[in-house]
């Protein structure tokens, strides 16, 4: 009848248009959760706030981890402390030892945040560490760095995470200037200061690996034989990215601490910690390969653990909320031939060493010494 077709037409209008809706709002949520992903932001957060300072103690308000244990830094703008073991935890308020106040001053009502790098986006002064600023050539143009002295043969490259600097490797340079190992603290691209990429987008390793790349060949040029990569959180996914394409190179072992070894594990963790649906992460990630033209296989490096070669150290905390340590730990387990893993707790992501620093360095220099020696 004319009223039934007219109504079944109807009923399948308002069905394409809901459709259409749906499409344009799941893919917009796609989009939107990609962009979180792979899109650089450098701003800098303060979300804590000094509410005493009292000789060598203060508190602190904010924050879910600032009673964490160990060594750690308390960053503000223009200045920084540094603090030692929480004393006293109290409602919404953890009191930590003041060890030393860096630069600035530390009062009441300073907002700031607590800082893994100890040092905030310092120089290797601030380790006690001699060193230059060095320009890296690449074919994407001059990447800006530093590097610190030593009369070994062997190079340290230290390959930051997403969004930082060359000074999360600060922590550890004391270790490799004992050994006389230089450092080579680099920055890639859409860091601060440096070349972007052509999209002005993250591969999440997929093509970061070629800085890595410009760096091993200005060391080489420099006078090194041989090179250690060592990588933090995604630059722990950026340095194995770099050994699978870069067989030729004299690297002589990798070192990871909070390695994004599967980047699904923490855009998961992401999405449910934000409360996204599941659906969406699946989205996101289609858009993520779409946008970029990298393949999550490609730098899922569990996928590609038989690939290794070489002596490969691997820090975890248990206490990452960033980066689940399942992937790391899988990696860990498929080549027991040529990884050392080590598992702190409390530290959080990166925080192995903030967590446990005279063990850190033990490992550190032991697996250094052996390897790469």
């Amino acid at each position: 009848m004319p009223g039934t077709r007219r109504w079944r037409r109807r009923l399948l209008q308002t069905l394409a248009v809901v459709v259409v809706l749906a499409v344009a709002a799941v893919g917009g949520a796609g989009w939107y959760y990609s962009g979180l992903v792979i899109d650089p932001d450098h701003t800098s957060g303060y979300p804590l706030e000094v509410t005493a300072v009292s000789g060598d103690q203060v508190t602190i308000k904010g924050g879910t981890d600032t009673d964490a244990p160990g060594t750690y830094g308390l960053t503000w703008a223009g200045g920084n402390a540094v603090l030692g073991p929480a004393t006293v935890s109290g409602p919404g308020t953890v009191t930590r030892k003041v060890t030393e106040v860096v630069r600035g001053e530390l009062r009441p009502g300073v907002r700031a945040y607590l800082d893994r790098w100890m040092w905030g986006h310092a120089t290797p002064a601030a380790a006690g560490v001699p060193y230059r600023d060095v320009t890296i050539p690449s074919p994407l143009g001059d990447f800006p760095g530093w590097r610190t002295e030593g009369t070994s043969a062997t190079w340290v490259i230290a390959v930051h995470g997403r969004n930082g600097g060359p000074a999360e490797a600060l922590r550890v340079l004391p270790v490799f200037h004992s050994l006389g190992m230089p450092v080579l603290g680099i920055t890639y691209r859409n860091d601060e200061g440096a070349p972007a990429s052509p999209d002005g987008k993250f591969h999440l390793g997929a093509t970061e690996w070629r800085d890595v790349a410009a760096a091993i060949a200005y060391a080489r040029k420099q006078g090194a034989t041989g090179v250690v990569l060592y990588g933090w959180s995604m630059g722990g996914g950026i340095v194995p990215m770099a050994v699978r394409n870069l067989p030729g190179e004299p690297i002589k072992a990798m070192i990871l601490d909070s390695p994004v070894i599967d980047w699904r594990a923490p855009i998961a963790l992401g999405a449910e910690q934000m409360g996204v649906p599941g659906f969406f992460v699946t989205v996101g990630e289609w858009v993520v390969e779409r946008r970029t033209g990298m393949s999550f296989d490609d730098v899922d490096h569990l996928r590609h653990a038989r690939e290794f070669k070489i002596p490969t150290l691997v820090f975890v905390d248990d206490g990452d909320a960033t980066v689940p340590v399942g992937p790391a730990l899988r990696f860990a387990a498929a080549r027991p031939d040529i990884v050392r893993l080590v598992r702190t707790s409390g530290g959080g992501h990166t925080g192995s060493w903030n967590a446990d620093p005279a063990r850190y360095e033990r490992e550190l220099k032991e697996f250094v010494t052996v390897n790469a020696g």
